[in-house]
């Protein structure tokens, strides 16, 4: 199948639609967004697949928006080289007409006509599916958005599954093949579930084998029970008589009756120890006390002797320091003289310096009021000249911008007009004689030239009238150029100039006031750098010092030189430096006299001091004899040691009796008698519990019982054995019979998927060489994607790489259709938007080669992407 005309009216968004001599390969049909290139698309479908009298949400979706309209479609297109075409009209006088080589039906007839030309199946009711009812095209015609995602070959499969046989044969020896899988299925399903584990009555005879193994385990083990009580209660018995025999309880309990009493022994030899202990703390504490007593009373009698000699010592240094701070007192008293002589010099040159400087400062502030005066008025006169020009400036309101834009403009509307001009139609009369000639009815001078960007009507007196179409795009660059003039003229209105002579020519005047404003500033900032204000308020300042009154020192000194200033403050600075010296001499001598005076008081201090210490040391010293002498208290001491020394052989004799005793080892002795007593009676109690209870079991089992319901359930087990080997034999055979005839039918399948592989490497190759698709053998759906060795689930690609991978298979998929006699159209709407720049290149490449034997028409709106494709390039 080739189109080769579409005529689109009221479908949707599209009034009226032609798109026409569409060829064989590749054509482009281009639109903007929402221009309705994907509705194209949908009516396509809708006239091939939906039945005429559609009605409801189907029909109302056919229909403008808020309309209600007859919806018509027409597609010509060829088939096996012949013409066709066929003519839908929906919703309003519905009508279906498809006219062939020989044929023309009419009516409900249509769609069963093209149901049989096409090999689809129509929806009974309701929209058609492209998975359920358009038959290849729900597979080779390309919705905007779709192409990335599954094939969707659906009811196309059983098309290609049919091509692919007509180059590869049957699979598995064709419908007996089929059939024979089939029953080994079943039969394998008689004995196997899904999981592979056995089923049915085949279950049912594992299960019974398996249950009677159980029984006879159980059995076989509580005669084995049996016979072990039997061992374990004469084991006990014989454990309980050695017991008695030994008497081991009783001698268990005599053991801890000694260990008992052996750690009774040792407690009453550690009470002793720590009785001797206490003694030996009690008379340590008595001769420490006693020791300190002695050593209290040596170390008062050894202050008495330190503060005698302190004492002596510092009456000494007090006498010295009270002859050292008077000879420091007349010092100070000279220096104090000396430092009120040179102050008063110092204040006598001050006055001189401040009269002379009062005098020259007077003289100096009247020139330079004067010259300040001057340098104020021409400041002004700049100042005034300054404003005008900024005034200038600021009354011109256009910009380098505004004239750049309005250079822009001009150039615009330059450019637009050049065009429309080299566009137009340009027509020169040469008449034979006087003619009357007329442009739609009215009067044209013969000798001007006529250009026409329009469609005109020309009359010719003596010939007719000529209808002039000027050619494709010329109404487009009238538009442009009325725009863009339209444009300058408004922005001219806008910045309120005629023309751009006027705007240039203005902001030359406020270039030139601003350069002159700036120049004359910078003359300002010269004379004024700190700014006018300021230079008013020296020329204020100085006016107030000249007007200041002078002393009459400096009255005296007016015509004074600056080199008696020079010479006044040199004596100044002599006068500074002797009264500095002095007054440094004097602080000096006042320091050293404080210094002394302190130092003396402290001397004093110290030894007022050491004769109170002297004293209390003495008094400390009576008093304690008065209590106790020194004899007494060496007498003490002696005492206490003696007492300290028998404690400690006390001590001594009682820690070595408790050692030789072991009082660690009848700890453990008492420990091991009383867990052997413990362990003796327990193991006793446990053999009595546990012969009593075996005796209780044995008496319940009966052994000869036990015996024959072993006997009865091992012959019954043989026999289910053998009937379950015979069954497994033949549960084995039917899975190993199924699992070769699938195997073979898995190669023959692979054998069969071959042509499309083969048909797609030549399109891989230009995009990805070294890569493979893989497909579901049963739904013909992209599985994998193999490049470089490396498989990778097909929806775990890219959107653009799962959008060129799609694209190749269904090229492969149309290939092998036109192979089998089934040639169609392959229509990609966007189908490869999200495909870089490189790789979009490469898939031209591939649409090309596709094309070579394939109609093949792109819908998009990226025109741009499509310019290098080498197609004829249709416009809606």
């Amino acid at each position: 199948m080739q189109i080769r005309r579409i005529e689109i009216r009221d479908f949707r968004k599209l009034s009226h639609v032609v798109v026409e001599d569409l060829q064989d390969g590749l054509n482009v049909l281009v639109g903007d967004n929402e221009a309705g290139k994907s509705t194209l698309l949908a009516a396509l479908r809708a006239a091939l697949f939906e039945r005429h009298r559609v009605g409801g949400d189907v029909a109302a979706g056919m229909q403008p928006y808020g309309q209600s309209v007859r919806p018509e479609i027409s597609i010509d297109f060829d088939l096996d080289g012949k013409a066709w075409r066929l003519r839908k009209a929906f919703c309003q006088r519905q009508e279906a007409e498809l006219v062939g080589p020989g044929e023309r039906v009419t009516g409900d007839a249509v769609e069963e006509r093209l149901a049989e030309i096409f090999g689809f199946t129509p929806p009974n009711k309701g929209r058609s599916k492209p998975e359920e009812h358009q038959g290849i095209y729900g597979l080779l015609w390309v919705e905007q958005g779709g192409s990335y995602r599954s094939l969707g070959v659906g009811a196309g499969r059983d098309s290609i599954a049919s091509a692919l046989e007509r180059e590869v044969g049957q699979v598995v020896g064709g419908e007996r093949g089929r059939v024979l899988l089939a029953a080994s299925e079943e039969r394998r399903n008689s004995f196997w579930d899904k999981r592979g584990n056995p089923k049915g009555a085949y279950k049912a005879l594992v299960d019974e084998v398996a249950a009677l193994e159980v029984r006879q385990a159980d059995l076989t083990a509580s005669l084995t029970a049996h016979d072990e009580k039997v061992s374990l209660l004469s084991t006990k018995n014989e454990a309980l008589a050695r017991h008695v025999r030994e008497d081991r309880l009783t001698k268990a309990v005599e053991s801890v009756t000694r260990a008992r009493e052996a750690i009774r022994q040792s407690e009453r030899l550690d009470s002793a120890v720590k009785a001797a202990a206490e003694r030996l703390v009690h008379c340590q504490s008595e001769k420490d006390t006693a020791a300190e007593r002695k050593n209290a009373r040596e170390l008062v009698i050894g202050n008495v002797g330190q503060a005698r000699a302190a004492l002596a010592t510092a009456e000494s240094e007090a006498e010295e320091g009270r002859g050292l701070l008077t000879r420091h007192e007349a010092s100070a008293d000279i220096a104090e003289e000396n430092l009120r002589l040179s102050r008063s010099r110092r204040e006598q040159a001050e006055n001189a310096v401040r009269a002379l400087e009062q005098a020259l400062a007077h003289r100096q502030a009247t020139a330079l009021l004067t010259k300040l005066k001057e340098e104020l008025k021409a400041v002004n006169a700049a100042d005034a000249k300054r404003r005008e020009y900024v005034a200038v400036a600021e009354g011109i309101t256009v910009r380098k911008e505004d004239i750049a834009g309005l250079e822009k403009l001009q150039a615009a509307q330059d450019r637009a007009q050049l065009q429309l001009d080299a566009a137009s139609v340009q027509i020169t009369f040469e008449p034979d004689g006087p003619r009357n000639i007329a442009i739609d009815l009215k009067p044209h001078d013969a000798t001007r030239p006529l250009s026409l960007f329009r469609d005109a009507a020309v009359d010719l007196e003596g010939f007719g009238r000529l209808k002039v179409h000027p050619g494709g795009g010329v109404e487009a660059l009238r538009l442009a150029s009325e725009t863009a003039a339209r444009s300058l003229t408004d922005h001219l209105v806008k910045l309120d100039f005629i023309d751009l002579a006027a705007a240039r020519e203005a902001l030359a005047q406020r270039t030139t006031a601003i350069q002159e404003a700036a120049a004359l500033a910078k003359t300002i900032a010269a004379v004024a750098p700190k700014g006018i204000d300021s230079l008013r308020q020296a020329v204020d300042t100085q006016q107030i010092v000249a007007a200041r009154p002078l002393t009459e020192a400096a009255s005296a000194l007016m015509d004074a030189s600056e080199a008696a200033l020079d010479e006044a403050e040199r004596a100044l600075h002599t006068a500074r430096e002797n009264e500095q010296n002095a007054d440094n001499s004097a602080a000096a001598a006042r320091a050293a006299r404080e210094q002394t005076g302190r130092q003396v008081a402290t001397v004093v201090e110290r030894a007022a001091a050491a004769l109170r210490r002297h004293e209390a040391c003495t008094q400390e010293l009576t008093v304690a004899r008065s209590h106790t002498t020194d004899d007494e208290l060496q007498q003490y001491l002696s005492a206490a040691e003696a007492a300290l020394n028998i404690a400690n052989e006390g001590h001594r004799e009682a820690k070595a009796t408790l050692e030789a005793a072991e009082p660690e080892v009848a700890a453990l002795e008492l420990q091991r008698a009383e867990n052997a007593e413990r362990a003796i009676a327990t193991d006793i109690e446990t053999l009595t519990r546990e012969k009593r209870d075996l005796e209780v079991e044995l008496k319940t089992l009966g052994r000869d019982g036990i015996g024959e319901q072993l006997a009865e359930v091992e012959g019954q087990g043989l026999e289910a054995k053998k009937r379950l080997a015979s069954r497994h034999i033949e549960a084995a055979a039917a899975l190993l019979l199924h699992e070769t005839l699938t195997q073979a039918q898995r190669e023959m399948k692979d054998r069969w998927l071959g042509p499309l592989r083969e048909r797609v490497k030549p399109y891989l190759k230009l995009i990805q060489p070294d890569s493979d698709i893989v497909l579901n053998e049963n739904t013909l759906e992209i599985e994998h994607f193999v490049r470089k060795g490396v498989t990778e689930p097909f929806h775990s690609l890219s959107v653009g790489a799962r959008e060129q991978v799609a694209v190749i298979t269904r090229l492969a998929l149309a290939d092998i259709l036109r192979a089998s006699g089934l040639p169609s159209t392959v229509i990609l709407d966007d189908a490869l938007v999200n495909t870089d720049e490189g790789r979009l290149e490469r898939m031209h490449l591939v649409l090309h080669k596709a094309a070579q034997a394939l109609q093949v028409l792109v819908l998009t709106c990226r025109e741009r992407d499509f310019l290098q494709l080498g197609a004829p390039i249709k416009r809606i």
